[in-house]
């Protein structure tokens, strides 16, 4: 029998990986309920503007911790719907959310930046 080279073995794993991935994405994202939900939890999500001081207080680590946490949905949102629902909403809710939290941490950051780099020009004019 013959050996498959590495990219072979890498190319059979691929498509392994896609047939069994493939139908759970069909299921979860193809009914009207699911893409209702999470339509709806996009257009709610706001994310949360102390972002913005944390992005001033704490720089680029800021960024991280808002790209690595994930915001949970209002649960009043959530009550008497269908799980499809509920999946969509959540996953649009929590990825638009992120994001905006992410910009605000962002912006701080740059505030931030923007600050010292005054502050350090205004010590300078006074040292001349």
């Amino acid at each position: 029998m013959r050996q498959l080279s590495f990219s072979g073995k890498a190319l059979a794993i691929f498509l392994s990986l896609l047939m069994v991935t493939t139908p759970m994405m069909v299921i979860g994202q193809g009914s009207d309920e699911y893409l209702q939900g999470k339509l709806e939890g996009e257009r709610d999500a706001k994310g949360d503007p102390l972002w913005l001081l944390a992005g001033i207080g704490c720089g680029i680590f800021a960024i991280g911790a808002a790209f690595f946490t994930h915001p949970n949905p209002p649960a009043e949102m959530l009550i008497g719907k269908s799980s499809e629902y509920v999946l969509g909403y959540s996953e649009g809710y929590r990825s638009k959310a992120r994001n905006s939290n992410v910009m605000y941490a962002s912006i701080g950051c740059l505030l931030s930046i923007a600050i010292g780099a005054a502050l350090g020009a205004f010590k300078n004019i006074e040292n001349n």
